[in-house]
C-alpha cells in the first residue's frame, strides 16, 4: 500500500502487534517512528500515542478513566463509580486516575479517551446560570 494510512488504523495494528508480541515493543515502535517520518506525521505524535494507548487498553478489556471529584473518593464510592463504569462500556476493567479539584464543587467528571461525563455540582449551576 503506497498510501498513507490513518491515524486511528495505524494506531489500531501498532496496538494489535504491541499485545500479540510484548517482546517485540521496541522493534515495533521503531517502526512506527520512521513510518511517521517518512509520511510526515511527527505533529500527530501526541494525538497518535493517546489513540495507542487507548487502543492497548481496549485490547485488554480494560478502559483508562480520568475521574475528578471535589474530594478524594471513599472506597465505596470508588467501588460504585467503577461499577458503573464497566456496566456502560463493557469493560472488563476500569483504571482510575484520580484528581481531586475542589472547584468542581461536587459531583464527578469523568474523561475517557473517547468521551467525557460532567455530573459536576459546577457545570450544573453554570447550565442553570444560561436559563433566561
Amino acid at each position: 500500500m503506497n498510501g498513507k494510512l490513518s491515524r486511528r488504523v495505524l494506531a489500531r495494528a501498532i496496538a494489535q502487534k504491541l499485545v500479540d508480541e510484548p517482546n517485540r515493543r521496541k522493534h515495533w515502535l521503531k517502526l512506527l517512528a520512521a513510518y511517521m517520518v517518512d509520511h510526515k506525521m511527527t505533529d500527530n505524535v501526541e494525538l497518535l500515542a493517546k489513540d495507542i494507548i487507548r487502543e492497548v487498553f481496549a485490547l485488554n478489556g480494560e478502559l483508562l478513566v480520568s475521574a475528578t471529584t471535589a474530594r478524594p473518593l471513599t472506597d465505596s464510592l470508588r467501588k460504585d463509580l467503577m461499577h458503573i463504569l464497566r456496566q456502560a462500556t463493557g469493560a472488563k476493567q476500569v483504571v482510575l486516575d484520580e484528581h481531586v479539584d475542589p472547584a468542581i464543587i461536587g459531583g464527578f467528571v469523568a474523561q475517557t479517551p473517547d468521551a467525557e461525563f460532567d455530573a459536576s455540582v459546577r457545570t450544573t449551576l453554570q447550565k442553570l446560570a444560561t436559563i433566561k
